[in-house]
C-alpha cells in the first residue's frame, strides 16, 4: 500500500523545490525587509508580519544560486520550525502537488554536499525534477533558538 504526500512547490532560480504542505501557514507578499547586522549570510532580515517577527530567508543565498537579476521578492513562504516564525524568499510558487511516496529518490549524486545536505530526494515528474527540501536543515544555524 502506499501513500501519497502533499507538496507545496515552487521556484528558486531555474529550480523546482517542494516541501510537505504540513509545514506551510500561509503565503504573504512581503512589503518591506528589515536588515540585521552581522546575520548569517542567508538571512535577508526581519518581517514585520501583522505584528509577529519573522525571519527572512534568502533561499536563492541559502541554496547557493545565483542572485536574482532583481531584488524584488514575490512570494514569501511562511513556515514555523522549533517555534520560530520563517519566510522563505522565492522567485515564485507554484501548485500543490500530491505525489505517491513509492516514487520518492534519493538525491542525486551529482550536486552539491551543501545542496545535498538540504534536500530529502526528489520526485521525477513528466517534465521537471521536483527537488523535497528539509526544512528543519534548511533553518538550522539561522536561529539562535534553533537546535544546531
Amino acid at each position: 500500500m502506499s501513500s501519497v504526500r502533499s507538496y507545496a512547490t515552487f521556484y528558486s532560480g531555474r529550480i523546482y523545490f517542494g516541501i510537505s504542505t504540513a509545514e506551510v501557514i500561509e503565503l504573504a507578499k512581503v512589503a518591506e525587509i528589515t536588515p540585521v547586522p552581522l546575520a548569517p549570510p542567508a538571512v535577508s532580515g526581519l518581517i514585520n508580519l501583522r505584528g509577529q517577527i519573522v525571519t527572512a530567508i534568502d533561499m536563492r543565498q541559502r541554496l547557493g544560486l545565483q542572485p536574482a537579476p532583481n531584488s524584488e521578492v514575490s512570494v514569501t513562504v511562511l513556515i514555523e520550525k522549533f517555534g520560530v516564525l520563517y519566510g522563505l524568499l522565492v522567485d515564485q510558487v507554484s501548485d500543490i502537488l500530491e505525489l505517491e511516496h513509492t516514487h520518492f529518490e534519493p538525491p542525486p549524486s551529482n550536486i552539491s554536499q551543501s545542496a545535498k545536505e538540504l534536500i530529502m530526494g526528489l520526485h521525477k515528474l513528466p517534465d521537471n525534477l521536483l527537488l523535497i527540501l528539509d526544512t528543519a536543515k534548511l533553518v538550522q544555524g539561522i536561529s539562535s533558538d534553533d537546535p544546531k
